[in-house]
């Protein structure tokens, strides 16, 4: 289930973070994504916030498909890049083989860890068979509120990899790092990439 008081806090701040996190060009992790996707392959953006990284998909020749818990994030997805963007939460996800990749980029950090199995479950059947899934998560212990009310559920890298497996993923690649966040302090972070 959707936590009600993090959507309230990117409603709130959905400007303030396009400002802060919207870039233009890809890094290497979105790089990496557009790499492992087949020319013309239809994608989604799992929690696309203002939109910037589904934009910069589309622009390197995917069809993007973007979704936000956040009617204002959706808003500016829309507004500004005129995205295929649709309101809903995580266990909105009910497609089959749809598509090529998922990218799942700090948006499933918000889903309490009880729902996690069963969000990766949704993402594995939503994949085509070999389909690329990128996740990125906080490192850690628990599950806490932030200085701005947002829920955060932090995994230990082994933790995170079972699950993966467990839901039928074969685990691709790894890289862990640190950055800080828009509620201030710099934390640890994972991103895996793997094939359904």
């Amino acid at each position: 289930m959707a936590d009600q008081k993090t959507i309230d806090v990117y409603n709130a701040k959905a400007a303030d973070y396009a400002d802060t996190f919207s870039r233009t060009t890809p890094d290497r992790d979105l790089r990496n994504f557009i790499d492992a996707v087949p020319k013309g392959g239809l994608v989604l953006d799992f929690g696309c916030g203002p939109g910037n990284s589904a934009a910069m998909m589309q622009n390197a020749g995917l069809i993007a498909e973007a979704m936000d818990a956040s009617a204002k994030m959706v808003g500016l997805a829309r507004t500004k890049y005129g995205l295929n963007v649709k309101l809903a939460t995580f266990d909105d996800l009910n497609e089959n083989a749809r598509y090529d990749g998922l990218w799942a980029n700090f948006s499933l950090l918000h889903a309490a860890k009880s729902d996690m199995p069963r969000h990766l479950s949704a993402i594995h059947k939503a994949l085509k068979p070999n389909g690329h899934f990128h996740i990125g998560m906080k490192l850690g212990i628990g599950e806490i509120r932030d200085t701005m009310d947002r829920m955060y559920t932090y995994y230990e890298e082994a933790e995170l990899k079972d699950m993966i497996r467990t839901a039928g993923f074969t685990i691709a690649t790894t890289r862990k790092d640190a950055m800080k966040g828009m509620a201030g302090p710099v934390e640890p972070f994972i991103i895996i990439t793997a094939n359904a």
